[in-house]
């Protein structure tokens, strides 16, 4: 009965509060009088969209409701949801308030306004980062109280950094993913293939190689659901079996290794709900400070290259939390430190390291040692180096087949579902591609998870689970519980998760080619209204407000100052509801829309967006712990080499400041050494922008690069320079890397044609790129979308989809060192900004060897009016003059050689091609066959034939459009011509002063014989 009364109180009280709400739906209040006032601030209001002029393209802003009260001399404006959506601080509310009393007049004066909207008074949207005046909302921060977190890998040669993110544990992702579509009984992209990428795939392109390494930088550990190894290789080393000829090795010594269940075990395929993680067996041992017992795991590699490395162990809670491996690589030795009381029966991504091809006992395994506090315990499982091909079998379910299948969704009209179902056969189908390219649902099932967790539509929706599953994912990192619960019971990896970040593009075309801009979505309305530990999801609301922020405004800086800023909205997306930790969904721009494409195809705006993401997430993590930042700083430039005396070279280099952040300076600097072809040491650490280094051998070739540091982490590498000494009494060559450039594609943008133009200027990936899927063929506007299969305009090829596009290394001096060195000379190298100073001596040098590659002149984004990556700036033609009046013989190679000044109009460049190099610009767009012969006129000390590429390979990067270029003056003449059309590829002057200069790239002569044959000649000056 008394449920019943105050059902009856309720529903009265509603019938009288919806007779008290006018018609107008603005004014909502309970006496006359106030009634009266409030149609009154109305009129005085009618204004107002005009406050919100800048926002308009978010929706309509509304004043829903005026609730006003002389008496207590308030006023509350309810405004609808649109409002919510902008980014609000404390100058934004100030001007709002103003704007209001201005319209509303002295009547108004004495009167406290207060503004809503999605249920919050507007103040509360302030991030509690950007509050000043305002108090900062405690329930925003983390309830628990904050415990000495041990981390769940650490590397004890790595730095500290007391000011970035050290100790701090990240989950992000890219997109979707290739999957199984039960409904076609296929594999296929969730989204369609545009102008050269797919959505499934694009954002990885700022994922794997920026944002991932930005954040470990900086001292965290990050959480990947999907693959992030490209390698389609996969060694697994573990004690049920080992790939290929890799081998797991046990050492016992006071204590043996105890064999126990249940483990990793590697199967070549796996079907619904099977769990590699179960199948086999691992090893444990009582830990002790002094045994040497040992696990040893010998991979056996299939060629040389960085691999992924994972380990796995079965977590315990009398394990050890300082469980010690080594990793034996190309470079050395790193140790690794992990935590085995978390964590357990998944694979754990410890980082890339270099190994030589084969088995290499010295530099080329992994040790665990059983070295720890006595009383824990060490337990053993596989290691998995690779990323490997998918190896999840799918079918559509009976159930599925029988009950879901329809005409329309066969998507043929002939076919029949009671009839063809039955004929129909429905083998298990692997997906045929590398694992990273796969969705997170198959990497989750390998990785160990759940069903419940990788597959919450329990195997008939693979497109629903792969989105669905990965905030449950990151829900089973922490241990808390499952939702939607399928499994209440599971007690997850106890690792503490801080916040996650889903990282897509959305959809949509503008016909005006403006802009369709960056939105953040985050959630607060949807399920628990706090987070496990009490706080509030608006720490959500902070986390993605940060990071719109600092994207919006590092793009508006550098690379378009109208870059559109849509909204923050609060709303119940899948990523954004179900990691109980802060999360945030971002759509960074639009995929179908040429005008954000043409950005996002260039890789120096993924490396600042994803600078911009790294930002927003250090301030955010700096907040919510209550402590001060630095921004990790840019990688040095102005790199050089200098021979000394005997072995010893002299490096130099400067740091870079970033004008974006104040915060970002080096104070330090770490100098990292490569003997040979592959592996960098693990770094020599001084505090100046110089070091002296004995280099141990004669007749071999070192390379370095330098990163600075600073209290936030370390930067990304400079570039790589290489030095080799012979002590033979000649002088070295210099070689001069003025290569920099890194950039997008060519782009048409015409009324009714535009896109992608791949076949003038395919850009230059910042050292390779991992989401091109093939050449755009659509290039009709208005050819519209019909389906993923038949997108229309922007429609591309599939050809290329998971090989991996090769760049801009910043590492060719050894290629052309190792020539020399072949030739017997020593050689150093420089980078360009350093030789352009003009304080090189060319009386010490035999020769000076320029790498032009596919340098070019490229429009700056927001001063299209300046160039980068000229190809002869008055420094650098100053320099050469230098060189050639001193007559050292001077060597250029480069794709543009002759185009880019003929681009540039620049005629001081023309003349000085002209007067000191002897060679003037013919075509560009010369061959495509990568053919030369030399001409009768060319000494015959260079070789005959040579090749170079102008197609994919996977080991160097393609030239597209090679320059011919003809003799200018006496003494000069084609060295080599372009077999398919006789045009100059190259040109030789064997005047006062010596000059080659190739309308192509020396390091893209694919034969390493014809490479040091060509040098040889070149070097000898044998002309």
């Amino acid at each position: 009965m008394k449920a019943m009364g105050k059902n009856i109180l309720n529903y009265f009280t509603i019938i009288l509060l919806f007779f008290a709400f006018q018609m107008n739906g603005l004014i909502f209040s309970q006496s006359s009088k106030d009634q009266k006032l409030s149609r009154d601030i109305e009129k005085r209001l009618k204004n107002y969209p005009a406050y919100f002029e800048n926002w308009r393209h978010l929706g309509k802003i509304k004043l829903d409701t005026i609730v006003s009260s002389n008496q207590q001399k308030t006023i509350n404006l309810y405004f609808n949801a649109i409002l919510a959506y902008t980014p609000v601080r404390e100058s934004y509310v100030d001007s709002i308030q103003s704007l209001i009393k201005h319209d509303l007049g002295k009547k108004y004066r004495s009167f406290h306004i207060n503004i809503y909207s999605n249920k919050r008074l507007l103040e509360e949207f302030i991030p509690n980062y950007y509050r000043y005046k305002i108090v900062r909302d405690e329930s925003r921060y983390k309830k628990q109280p904050e415990i000495i977190r041990k981390p769940l890998v650490s590397y004890p040669d790595h730095s500290f950094y007391s000011k970035g993110l050290q100790g701090c544990n990240i989950a992000l992702w890219h997109s979707h993913g290739w999957y199984y579509e039960a409904r076609l009984d296929r594999w296929e992209w969730q989204r369609a293939r545009l102008f050269g990428t797919v959505e499934d795939i694009s954002p990885m392109t700022y994922v794997l190689p920026f944002i991932a390494p930005m954040l470990e930088n900086a001292g965290a550990t990050t959480f990947i659901p999907r693959e992030r190894d490209t390698h389609p290789t996969e060694i697994i080393i573990d004690n049920d079996y080992s790939s290929g000829k890799s081998e797991f090795f046990i050492i016992n010594q006071k204590e043996e290794w105890k064999n126990e269940s249940k483990g990793f075990a590697w199967k070549d395929t796996l079907y619904n709900d099977e769990n590699p993680f179960e199948l086999g067996t691992y090893l444990s041992i009582n830990a002790s400070k002094s045994d040497t017992a040992k696990v040893i795991y010998f991979p056996e590699i299939p060629e040389d290259g960085e691999y992924a490395v994972y380990l796995s162990w079965v977590a315990k809670p009398n394990n050890s939390d300082a469980v010690h491996y080594m990793v034996y690589h190309a470079g050395g030795q790193t140790p690794v430190i992990v935590n085995q009381q978390i964590g357990g029966k998944t694979w754990i991504y410890i980082g890339k390291f270099p190994f030589y091809k084969g088995k290499n006992y010295e530099r080329g395994r992994i040790e665990l040692i059983n070295i720890c506090a006595d009383g824990s315990t060490i337990t053993a499982d596989a290691i998995k180096i690779g990323g490997g091909t998918g190896s999840i079998a799918r079918r559509p379910a009976n159930e599925y087949v029988s009950q879901q299948w329809s005409l329309s969704d066969a998507k043929n009209p002939s076919f029949d579902p009671s009839n063809d179902l039955k004929q129909a056969d429905y083998s298990w189908k692997l997906s045929d591609k590398a694992r990273y390219l796969e969705g997170a649902r198959y990497f989750l099932q390998y990785a160990g998870m759940p069903p419940s967790v990788y597959s919450p539509n329990q195997g008939k929706n693979d497109y629903n689970d792969d989105y669905q599953s990965r905030g449950d994912w990151v829900n089973y990192l922490m241990g808390q519980h499952v939702e939607p619960a399928l499994d209440s019971a599971l007690t997850g990896l106890q690792i503490p998760i801080d916040l996650s970040l889903a990282f897509h593009t959305d959809a949509g075309v503008k016909s005006n080619d403006s802009i369709i801009g960056t939105l953040a979505i985050y959630n607060t309305l949807y399920g628990d209204t706090v987070f496990p530990d009490g706080s509030s999801r608006m720490r959500s609301r902070d986390l993605s407000d940060l990071i719109q922020t600092q994207i919006v405004s590092d793009i508006r800086s550098r690379f378009n100052p109208e870059w559109t800023r849509r909204g923050l909205w609060d709303k119940s997306y899948s990523e954004a509801w179900r990691p109980k930790v802060p999360a945030m969904l971002l759509e960074l721009l639009s995929h179908q829309n040429l005008a954000d494409v043409k950005f996002s195809l260039d890789p120096r705006y993924r490396f600042a967006v994803s600078r911009a993401i790294y930002k927003g997430i250090l301030r955010f993590l700096a907040e919510q712990n209550k402590r001060e930042y630095v921004v990790q700083p840019l990688a040095p430039d102005h790199f050089s080499i200098q021979i000394m005396e005997n072995k010893r070279v002299r490096l130099n280099w400067q740091p870079v400041s970033d004008p974006l952040e104040i915060t970002a300076e080096a104070k330090l600097y770490k100098v990292y050494m490569r003997e040979g072809d592959l592996g960098f040491d693990s770094g020599t650490q001084t505090d100046h922008t110089s070091l002296d280094i004995d280099l141990s051998k004669e007749n071999t070739i070192y390379s370095f690069k330098v990163k600075a540091l600073n209290e936030g982490g370390e930067s990304f590498p400079s570039e790589t320079l290489s030095v080799g000494i012979i002590n033979n009494g000649k002088k070295p060559v210099l070689i001069v890397n003025s290569f920099d450039r890194i950039s997008g594609p060519e782009i048409i943008d015409g009324e009714d044609i535009a896109g992608i133009a791949w076949w003038n200027d395919q850009g230059v990936p910042m050292i390779s790129d991992i989401g091109f899927t093939g050449k755009q063929y659509d290039y009709e506007r208005s050819h519209a979308w019909l389906d993923d299969d038949n997108p229309g305009w922007g429609a591309s090829y599939a050809d290329m989809e998971g090989k991996i596009i090769p760049g801009n290394t910043f590492d060719f001096t050894i290629i052309h060192g190792k020539s020399v060195m072949n030739a017997g000379y020593s050689f150093v190298s420089a980078s360009n900004e350093i030789f352009e100073k003009n304080t090189f001596d060319p009386g010490n040098y035999s020769t000076l060897d320029i790498i032009f590659g596919e340098q070019r002149s490229t429009p700056d984004y927001i001063r299209p009016e300046e160039k980068n990556f000229v190809v002869y700036t008055p420094g650098m033609m100053e320099s050469i003059r230098k060189f050639a009046d001193a007559q050292t013989p001077v060597f250029i190679s480069g794709a543009y050689t002759g185009t880019d000044m003929v681009e540039n109009k620049d005629s001081m460049a023309m003349r000085f091609t002209a007067g000191y190099l002897h060679y003037s610009w013919q075509t560009n767009h010369a061959d495509n066959m990568g053919q030369l012969k030399r001409t009768d006129l060319s000494p015959s000390a260079f070789p005959e034939t040579l090749h170079f590429n102008t197609k994919y390979n996977p080991a160097i990067y393609t030239v597209e459009a090679p320059d011919a270029i003809e003799p200018a003056g006496k003494e000069a003449v084609s060295l080599y011509r372009y077999t398919s059309n006789n045009t100059s590829a190259g040109v030789i002057y064997s005047g006062k002063n010596k000059t080659i200069v190739l309308g192509f790239p020396f390091e893209t002569i694919l034969d390493e014989k014809e490479r040091d044959e060509l040098m040889k000649a070149i070097i000898n000056s044998e002309w």
